[in-house]
């Protein structure tokens, strides 16, 4: 079994005509064709120009997952709920949480299956999920801007499986000691140091940007 994960909306591009924009979204593709999308950048015309560019298609997702409600990865899931009619969205659970016409499941604190091979981690620091992509030979943890911590994270991941690489935004993060036993490192979007991951890591820490393709 092998999954693809796609980025799909980043700070930077990888290759070109596709666009830069301040925000995330990553494609998770098993397989067997079932596609997650992972956030959905800032704007919808962005995300749906480089998903273009990509060859994919994202009128046919079986879900969708928001790691949190910023606009920078939020801002684009009017255009997806359009044309992914068929899709689940996997939302942090809030008070006000009304979307007609579209299929919601509130995510809370604890894990909660997406695919046979995609769980979150439940919403951590009560405010912000992340993504687990299961993988015999390298679990993937995916990251909208851990907010809640890099390390709180990686922990919340241990109750479905113990991630052994990282890719998405890291915001502010600092201690990284805790990427030492990782195997992969892709920090993105909004990582504050960046340039320091990819110094100390050279040998697992990978430059990301839409267009960035990594199969597991």
């Amino acid at each position: 079994m092998t999954v693809t994960i796609k980025v799909l909306y980043d700070n930077e591009v990888l290759q070109q005509p596709l666009k830069a924009d301040w925000g995330f979204a990553a494609l998770i593709t098993e397989d067997s064709g079932v596609k997650v999308l992972f956030d959905a950048g800032t704007k919808g015309g962005i995300l749906l120009h480089n998903a273009e560019v990509l060859g994919e298609d994202l009128s046919d997702l079986s879900a969708v997952v928001l790691s949190h409600w910023h606009s920078d990865h939020a801002g684009g899931l009017p255009a997806v709920a359009r044309i992914a009619r068929a899709a689940t969205f996997f939302v942090p659970s809030r008070p006000d949480l009304h979307w007609p016409d579209v299929t919601l499941h509130p995510v809370h604190e604890t894990p909660v299956r997406i695919t046979e091979h995609v769980y979150s981690t439940g919403v951590v620091g009560g405010i912000e999920q992340a993504l687990i992509v299961l993988s015999d030979s390298c679990p993937f943890l995916l990251t909208g801007c851990a907010h809640p911590g890099v390390q709180a994270l990686l922990h919340a991941a241990k109750a479905v499986v113990e991630p052994k690489a990282i890719l998405g935004g890291l915001h502010d993060f600092a201690d990284f000691r805790c990427l030492d036993d990782l195997m992969l490192v892709y920090p993105c979007h909004c990582t504050q140091r960046k340039r320091d991951i990819l110094s100390l890591f050279r040998e697992k820490a990978h430059l990301c940007g839409a267009g960035l393709t990594v199969t597991t």
